[in-house]
């Protein structure tokens, strides 16, 4: 049995990022903007082709970009990865210019969307980890909180740059909320990894502990895809045991209407 456990676990941290687990998210993300822009897709793409390039790559690069503001970093530094920013050109030209459109037909006929989850799930929590662990080395070890809020800026950049769109569409008046399960396991993650990284609570190492948090959220990923037709929350239970108990109670209270004394 260990010797199964060793072996799966070589084999998690074997597969490089590039391309099996960039490829995946980069073509998602394509294919999100796409669905943002909705029926004007089409319209968008060739009266202004810059706009959805720029676009386009704020939606695939958003930690990387947001990690980079928060840090005082190039926010252009992700224009020198090489392969991967062509693979994500790529991406973006063929999921908005292909012929006849066949590369979303193609992704969409095959049901590609689902693997492809599965694998970008995979590829987020390795961005919690690196972005804990480049934390770490420029704080020296010495903050809790600070590596836990890159690694999730890293992992779920997406999430506030949704908020700011649908912010500046339809105002701030749209509450701030962490949207899937999927991102809150990267939540979750983040502050497993800096436990583990400064404190060794855990009887694993944080390769080992990386490896575990895969499966389980590749694990939850396949649920979802097989019993649900939604993004299936398993922490929704929790989090309103949790809501009632520091905020009360969430049900909206009836309005009762007073007759004017005449």
């Amino acid at each position: 049995m260990e010797l199964k456990l060793d072996a799966l676990t070589n084999l998690i941290v074997s597969v490089p990022i590039f391309p099996y687990l960039w490829v995946p998210h980069a073509v998602l993300m394509s294919v999100a903007l796409r669905n943002t822009l909705g029926t004007k897709w089409h319209e968008v793409s060739r009266d202004n082709p810059l706009s959805c390039l720029f676009i386009g790559m704020l939606y695939i690069y958003p930690g990387g970009i947001l990690a980079a503001i928060v840090q005082g970093e190039p926010v252009l530094s992700f224009l020198m990865a090489g392969p991967q920013l062509y693979t994500s050109l790529a991406s973006w030209y063929l999921m908005f210019y292909c012929p006849l459109d066949m590369a979303f037909t193609l992704f969409k006929t095959l049901r590609l969307q689902y693997i492809f989850l599965i694998l970008q799930d995979w590829q987020r929590l390795g961005l919690v980890l690196s972005g804990i662990d480049g934390a770490n080395k420029v704080t020296g070890g010495n903050y809790f909180i600070y590596p836990i809020v890159i690694g999730i800026i890293k992992s779920s950049g997406f999430m506030f740059v949704k908020y700011l769109e649908v912010g500046i569409i339809n105002g701030l008046k749209t509450g701030f909320r962490v949207p899937n399960q999927a991102t809150k396991t990267m939540i979750i993650a983040a502050v497993l990894f800096q436990v583990q990284t400064l404190y060794e609570l855990l009887p694993v190492s944080v390769t080992e502990l990386y490896c575990i948090l895969v499966v389980f959220t590749v694990a939850l990923r396949i649920i979802t895809i097989i019993f649900t037709a939604a993004d299936w929350d398993p922490y929704a239970g929790l989090e309103k045991l949790i809501c009632s108990v520091l905020y009360g109670n969430c049900q909206p209270v009836p309005v009762t209407e007073q007759k004017k004394e005449n």
